[in-house]
């Protein structure tokens, strides 16, 4: 995942909302949101190395993880980093707990962020704790919009600035349809000036491509594209449950698939 924005107000009716973006290479199998075995979690699975990007499960549990592009934190033979999100949903830490644990061995990753929270049914039992693994320590999120992508929460790159700003106008518009207006916001694919991109190590043609919310990019010119946005989703949590849909993209931009679920917490 390389890009989402959300709102958190605990003390509200509607704790979360998120819309965000997955990007991944198309070559990499994957399953898109489901519920997995037992109907407890609920994601997206890449079965490369059985680890998720996104999920929700019914005992009111909810992670969502970015890649950090960073040159410095380039491993050899890392870890899946999916295995972390998985790891908190399948667990039964506190998100303090998890993302304490995780800082002794963060290095061990390529680069990350991460996003832990915990919803029951009163908002004294809402929690929202983020990660980054260059900082390699927690923090709980005091109510607020944020945005993050392939840098640390709220990094000011152009399309974190905008996808923000837009979400935000978006939320704050109770006479708009705001599932199509999200999506919309989601399938920007405005690239950022040359003199605005941020260095991070890859080529500049790549840079350029992964300037967009919605991303296409082929590695050989002329050729299909072989890494892009392969899902959008939006996901709200009230004090009952989740809303959750996901529509899956080709590398010709097509929408494959589009998946809802809605389901109440057990708690």
């Amino acid at each position: 995942m390389c890009i989402a924005v959300f709102r958190w107000a605990p003390e509200s009716a509607e704790p979360l909302v998120l819309a965000s973006n997955r990007d991944e290479f198309f070559e990499r199998p994957t399953l898109p949101m489901h519920w997995w075995p037992g109907e407890h979690l609920l994601a997206g699975k890449d079965l490369r190395n059985d680890g998720t990007w996104l999920g929700a499960t019914r005992s009111g549990r909810f992670a969502l993880l970015t890649n950090v592009r960073d040159p410095s934190q380039q491993r050899v033979s890392p870890p899946s980093r999916g295995l972390l999100v998985r790891d908190f949903l399948c667990g039964n830490q506190s998100p303090q707990a998890f993302l304490d644990s995780l800082a002794l061995n963060a290095a061990a990753f390529q680069g990350f962020n991460i996003l832990c929270g915990t919803f029951g049914r009163n908002a004294t039992e809402h929690a929202l704790w983020f990660f980054n693994s260059t900082e390699a320590s927690a923090r709980r999120l005091p109510a607020g919009d944020y945005a993050i992508s392939n840098a640390t929460l709220d990094t000011s790159w152009p399309k974190v600035r905008r996808l923000k700003r837009s979400f935000v106008e978006a939320l704050n518009d109770e006479s708009i349809d705001r599932e199509r207006r999200l999506i919309d916001l989601l399938n920007d694919n405005v690239q950022a000036s040359d003199e605005l991109l941020p260095a991070t190590g890859i080529p500049i043609a790549m840079e350029r491509a992964l300037s967009a919310v919605f991303i296409r990019y082929a590695a050989e010119h002329g050729q299909p594209p072989n890494y892009g946005t392969r899902a959008s989703t939006l996901v709200a949590v009230d004090g009952d449950g989740v809303r959750a849909s996901e529509m899956t993209h080709t590398a010709e931009r097509v929408a494959a698939s589009r998946v809802q679920f809605e389901f109440s917490f057990d708690v």
